[in-house]
């Protein structure tokens, strides 16, 4: 069965395979993703014919099940990806964990973007300079993605970042145009506009490690740029909570299914809310494991605080922001 094999599910058809078209369900993917109760509704069939539906799709989709625990023991070593930032690496036991997610939240201009893109270009770099030595996947939720930043960053790398990076792409010289138009070949971007584009993404970001995988590379990073902002838009009240906090459970599951299955690394950025916390509450507590807070002092000064990581000591460092990239304090 195809991804757009619609029909072959369970109680679908041709006929009903066109109402769940025209309705927005173009593949395995996002029907899994919904609800019986949101389903029915959509395509008028009861909550057990919607159930056999999805219950369907997610198995089409390889969504859950069990492995082994031999299977579990041949997964790739876990990598880390430094940040740049050495007080940040060292809150994190050395960098950002493949296989897990990583949050950093704060509120407007504290720097998540920053550390955005920052990310991207780490992950560039070969394992022996810090990085992943593969691509890197950025959804970009808020239009903020910045190819000049890039070049920024390049710019503001040490002679060994900049020279590891040269040779990974082969250009000795070390030349800064040269090599952000290499980088941005290397950094790929998705730019949701709507919840239903954002749940999408997961199922892209197979065909895109395929397409990648089939260059020469990997797809090592995958960066939400804002994880809930789309969610935050279409889902307002007490009413819609729970849809809301149940799409973006599945969102996360998905990410982090596909960090395990490519030895990735995820990082989500996101806001705060009125309380200083960030948006998605326990869902986001539960389903994120490392988590980091930048806040805002002074002009360019930031403090970055780890909030939750398992087995690790919460602490915080200081920073600058110079050169479009976090530098210690």
């Amino acid at each position: 069965m195809s991804s757009d094999d619609l029909q072959d599910l369970p109680k679908v058809g041709p006929s009903r395979e066109a109402d769940l078209k025209e309705a927005g369900f173009e593949t395995m993917q996002s029907l899994a993703v919904s609800s019986p109760g949101e389903l029915s509704s959509i395509i008028d069939v009861s909550e057990s014919t919607a159930s056999d539906i999805i219950n369907g799709a997610r198995e089409a989709a390889d969504i859950g099940g069990f492995d082994s625990g031999a299977a579990v023991l041949d997964r790739p070593s876990i990598k880390k990806l430094e940040t740049g930032h050495s007080g940040v690496d060292r809150l994190l036991g050395g960098g950002i964990e493949t296989q897990a997610i990583t949050e950093f939240y704060g509120n407007e201009n504290s720097g998540r973007t920053t550390m955005a893109h920052q990310l991207c270009v780490q992950s560039l770099l070969p394992d022996n300079a810090g990085g992943l030595g593969g691509d890197s996947a950025y959804i970009d939720t808020r239009g903020k993605f910045d190819p000049d930043r890039v070049a920024e960053i390049i710019e503001g790398l040490d002679t060994d970042r900049r020279e590891a990076l040269g040779a990974r792409f082969e250009i000795p010289s070390g030349d800064v145009e040269d090599l952000a138009e290499k980088a941005l070949n290397h950094i790929h971007i998705e730019r949701p506009t709507t919840t239903n584009e954002q749940l999408l993404t997961t199922e892209e970001l197979s065909n895109l490690a395929d397409r990648v995988e089939s260059a020469g590379s990997e797809l090592r990073l995958v960066i939400v740029d804002s994880l809930t902002v789309n969610f935050r838009a279409e889902y307002q009240g007490r009413g819609e909570l729970a849809e809301r906090q149940q799409k973006l459970n599945s969102y996360l599951h998905d990410l982090r299914r596909f960090g395990d299955m490519k030895n990735a690394a995820v990082v989500v950025t996101n806001a705060t809310n009125s309380s200083g916390e960030s948006y998605g509450g326990a869902i986001v507590d539960h389903s994120v494991p490392f988590r980091l807070q930048i806040q805002k002092t002074s002009g360019e000064k930031r403090r970055i605080k780890l909030v939750d990581a398992p087995n690790l000591k919460h602490g915080e460092v200081g920073a600058y922001i110079e050169q479009g990239q976090f530098i210690p304090e």
